[in-house]
């Protein structure tokens, strides 16, 4: 028996192998429609879906201004970045999910979490435009930013 001949008996084993072990699922490795995962809270489950799936909703004003503050706080705190042992935008998106209807919760978590997202950009470009190198977790006068808070004060 030649090199190759046992190369082929090993392919042909192989794929034999794999036909048995791998079951076939008419949609993938989606669970069967209609199917609730006892593990996750009601209207969170977002199993199969894709961003495009998620929308935008209308969230209270005194949430989203709650939303800007944490992240205002947040940068200023850790210049910019995060504290591992502390998330409040987490917190604040928890509590306000489970006050919206149940099949709006994902669209309601995935709404405030844009909200922060655009508004660390924001803040992110205002320090910049005051300090041209600043990379996130690099010190810096965080007094700049009572300007930044000033004009948000304005616009309003």
């Amino acid at each position: 028996m030649t090199i190759s001949n046992i190369t082929k008996l090993m392919i042909t084993a192989d794929r034999f192998n794999r036909q048995i072990s791998i079951p076939e699922l008419p949609n993938g490795s989606l669970p069967p429609p209609g199917h609730i995962n006892p593990y996750c809270t009601p209207g969170l489950d977002i199993t199969g879906m894709t961003a495009s799936d998620f929308k935008i909703i209308p969230i209270d004003k005194k949430v989203i201004q709650q939303m800007k503050d944490i992240t205002f706080e947040e940068i200023k705190r850790g210049y910019g970045m995060s504290d591992p042992n502390h998330d409040p935008v987490s917190d604040l998106i928890k509590s306000y999910y489970k006050r919206v209807a149940i099949d709006d919760r994902k669209h309601a978590g995935w709404t405030l979490e844009k909200i922060h997202q655009n508004e660390v950009c924001k803040i992110f470009d205002f320090i910049k435009s005051r300090i041209p190198n600043w990379q996130p977790g690099q010190r810096f006068d965080t007094r700049i930013l009572d300007e930044y808070k000033q004009e948000i004060d304005i616009k309003a």
